[in-house]
């Protein structure tokens, strides 16, 4: 962690600020191990934890190599880190920090104001984006990290294939998966499970309802387990029973999407060439989708890279994205296929194990 730290110190000067307050859960995981739901990291000449006492134990095993600070409740606003004002105060004044960066992309404006009050003469200096930048590239560990979060999402999707059965809802089906998921050992859920059957297949982002399991469905579930903090993302589509053809052509087709979009991941392509591989195949057949074709994973479920048209990021090794075509046919189904990638210097290394292949219950 404190390596992370120094890349932010090094960053410093560039940005025009004497230290850097960290306010995003996230990012504050990432620069310090801690994974409560309050705390605030400063990265400066001397790297400062604050939490509440409702995680001073918690803190004290998971940022033993940061002065830490434990703050008390406050009654001026609510809100968990109502109590940091005056300690942040304290170790502003401590620290001679007089150009305070916040991020700007987490912090809100009462945030901001409630700073400047507390403390006039300090001036606060936007960043964006410093921490998830680093966070883009993946070292062993985390990449370790998301393999075990993926292989719990492969088997729950194996344990469901087992429990299909006619007349269960999707609100039943996207149960299962996440029963599955806990019980293999996932921290939790990635996102909210989406699971669409026949017509519904054809939202992208479907919310399973009651809507019940036939014969003939083509069945979308798209969902995620996690590990260390760190998410997994899949989407597979199943067919319950025959498919009808124009289903099946349209899954081969995706499927050749997927295929190509992965072909284009490597160290040194854009993010949009790898958009352009993909979509190339739909649009060749009069077909399109509405989304990018990609995403960044890790401690986020949408981070950066982004992977959409037109988009100039240059992939690194390291990186962790999605390639997830697809195809929408409202009234009728919809197919998606989504894998999740290492960036490598040739190509990429494919986390997700579960077949691509069109499964026939």
């Amino acid at each position: 962690m404190n390596e992370r730290r120094e890349r932010i110190r090094a960053r410093l000067d560039t940005l025009g600020a004497d230290a850097l307050l960290v306010t995003k859960p996230v990012n504050v995981r990432y620069l310090s191990g801690y994974s409560g739901s309050n705390g605030q990291l400063i990265v400066g000449s001397e790297d400062v934890f604050m939490t509440d006492g409702r995680y001073e134990e918690q803190s004290r095993h998971e940022v033993p190599d940061i002065r830490r600070e434990i703050y008390g409740v406050s009654s001026r606003t609510i809100g968990e880190a109502a109590g940091m004002y005056g300690t942040l105060e304290s170790i502003v004044s401590g620290l001679k920090i007089k150009l305070l960066g916040v991020e700007a992309g987490h912090m809100t404006l009462e945030t901001a104001r409630a700073l400047r009050e507390a403390m006039p003469g300090l001036e606060l200096v936007e960043t964006t984006e410093e921490v998830e930048t680093l966070r883009a590239v993946k070292d062993d560990r985390e990449i370790a990290a998301m393999q075990r979060a993926f292989d719990i999402a492969d088997h729950a999707l194996a344990a469901l294939l087992n429990q299909l059965k006619e007349g269960m809802t999707e609100i039943e089906l996207a149960a299962i998966l996440e029963f599955e998921m806990r019980q293999a050992g996932s921290e939790g859920v990635s996102f909210d499970t989406i699971a669409g059957f026949g017509e519904n297949a054809a939202e992208p982002h479907h919310h399973p309802t009651a809507r019940a399991l036939n014969r003939g469905d083509m069945i979308k579930v798209d969902f995620g387990a996690m590990a260390d903090g760190y998410h997994s993302d899949m989407t597979r589509v199943i067919a319950f029973g025959e498919p009808a053809d124009e289903m099946v052509e349209i899954y081969k087709l995706v499927k050749a999407s997927n295929q190509a979009g992965l072909d284009a991941v490597r160290a040194g392509a854009t993010s949009g060439a790898v958009d352009a591989a993909a979509r190339d195949v739909v649009r060749a057949q009069g077909y399109d989708y509405g989304h990018g074709t990609g995403h960044g994973v890790g401690l986020e479920i949408h981070e950066s890279p982004p992977v959409r048209q037109g988009s100039q990021l240059v992939l690194k090794e390291g990186m962790a994205l999605t390639v997830e075509p697809g195809i929408y046919i409202p009234g009728t189904g919809g197919v998606r296929i989504e894998d999740t990638v290492i960036v490598r210097p040739e190509g990429c290394d494919i986390l997700t194990g579960s077949t691509k292949e069109l499964v026939i219950i």
